[in-house]
């Protein structure tokens, strides 16, 4: 019955989830700003983290391969690039840095539950990150088979980061989101928080909650 189902926090920062290379690249210039310090976790060879820097007011690279680190260092000798392996949040927090955002490219086949408990890491460990964005085919396939209940069917939610999900709930079928809508989509992303994952895409989300009703109908 309504109302006694366990409600657990939903809220947390958001997450812009990228296929490939080529998007994880090309999505820097419309998230990241001349005040943010930006951590980027599996740099490989510093040329996703050499984009960064020409937008970004600092930027660390960290990698867990030494090679890869001394490449690094080298071929971009005024970013900073040190051997550190991602989920070494006690080496990350020994940098003392304010990060605002976090991008992760830990292997794109790397399967979600990982990525997720490690994102919670990094959120407990850095309160100051407003934004994660992260490469993941298989985090990016499920944000786009996912839609959520009740923001979708009910036109409810207790989740302020998904409310330009809600709906006339009155309404039979899901209309196409707007220009603000998807704005607001664009600055929200996804939502990673304690519950572990809240991922989300509007387009891919109305549409199988369209689907859903047409079928109970």
């Amino acid at each position: 019955m309504p109302g006694r189902g366990q409600r657990h926090d939903l809220s947390g920062v958001p997450v812009i989830v990228v296929e490939n290379v080529q998007d994880y690249r090309e999505c820097i210039p419309h998230y990241v700003t001349c005040d943010d310090i930006v951590l980027e976790a599996g740099a490989a060879q510093g040329c996703t983290t050499s984009v960064i820097f020409n937008y970004a007011a600092e930027v660390i690279g960290i990698d867990k391969s030494p090679f890869n680190t001394r490449v690094a260092q080298k071929r971009y000798p005024d970013i900073e690039f040190l051997e550190i392996d991602a989920a070494d949040i006690s080496a990350l927090l020994r940098l003392n840095k304010r990060f605002t955002k976090i991008f992760l490219d830990i292997s794109g086949s790397q399967p979600v539950g990982p990525l997720a408990q490690l994102l919670e890491k990094y959120e407990r460990a850095f309160p100051s990150v407003n934004l994660f964005v992260v490469k993941s085919y298989r985090m990016k396939k499920l944000v786009g088979c996912s839609t959520v209940f009740p923001e979708q069917v009910l036109g409810t939610t207790r989740n302020q980061t998904t409310e330009f999900m809600l709906q006339n709930s009155a309404s039979k079928t899901l209309p196409a989101p707007t220009g603000s809508k998807v704005r607001r989509y664009r600055r929200h992303g996804a939502t990673i928080g304690p519950a572990w994952l809240l991922a989300l895409t509007f387009g891919a989300g109305a549409a199988v909650g369209t689907m859903w009703r047409a079928h109970r109908m």
